[in-house]
């Protein structure tokens, strides 16, 4: 999370979230108005929580008519990009079937550790509450100088920070037929709602 006096900004893993801190340490580093949780190994990890969850830890917290901001990106995209940051992390043991990947769940920790399924709606369900602002992951530039007034070079935007490292195909057309990318979005329909509003509808496959 970054907090100034006019927005609070929230961090959304696998959704370019690195690279917009990025950004705005380059652009709000040095004004004392605006707070960067800390990042690194020796931190707390704090940096993921939601509104709820700050004001739960931090007593008073509140965006006291503050823009709110996140990021968002295409579903399948996230999907993808979050099983195999799981894989990534856990290798085998947190591959999912086919079924799974389809329903929108992904699995955060090694099967056989006792915690359930999550899927993409529950991760999203954490932020949207209280958000005022998308910023499209695929539109970073655009979308980040209207929320925050600010310039960013388009190639600044498109710079992969922290991405999975685990080597895949990123076409969801390699994944998903369109009949399961409709039945994915079925399934998450918060993550749904606000991806058609933010995009201005849902994602078709080249040649659909």
């Amino acid at each position: 999370m970054i907090v100034s006096d006019r927005w609070i900004w929230l961090h959304m893993p696998k959704c370019a979230g690195t690279a917009t801190e990025q950004l705005l340490q380059r652009a709000f580093g040095a004004d004392p108005a605006v707070r960067f949780d800390p990042v690194g190994p020796d931190q707390p990890v704090i940096w993921h929580e939601s509104l709820a969850e700050r004001a739960a830890r931090v007593p008073g917290f509140a965006a006291d008519g503050r823009a709110v901001i996140a990021n968002i990106r295409r579903l399948p995209l996230w999907l993808l990009s979050r099983v195999h940051f799981e894989v990534q992390r856990y290798g085998a043991p947190a591959v999912v079937d086919r079924e799974v990947l389809c329903s929108g769940r992904f699995r955060p920790v090694p099967k056989g550790v006792v915690k359930p399924l999550r899927r993409a709606d529950d991760e999203i369900a954490r932020f949207a509450d209280g958000v005022t602002h998308w910023l499209r992951c695929e539109h970073l530039a655009q979308d980040m100088e209207a929320a925050f007034a600010i310039p960013i070079p388009p190639r600044d935007a498109r710079a992969r920070v922290n991405a999975t490292t685990l080597n895949y195909i990123k076409d969801p057309a390699f994944w998903f037929t369109q009949a399961e990318v409709d039945a994915l979005y079925a399934a998450n329909p918060l993550w749904a709602g606000i991806e058609a509003e933010c995009y201005g509808g849902l994602l078709r496959l080249s040649g659909d």
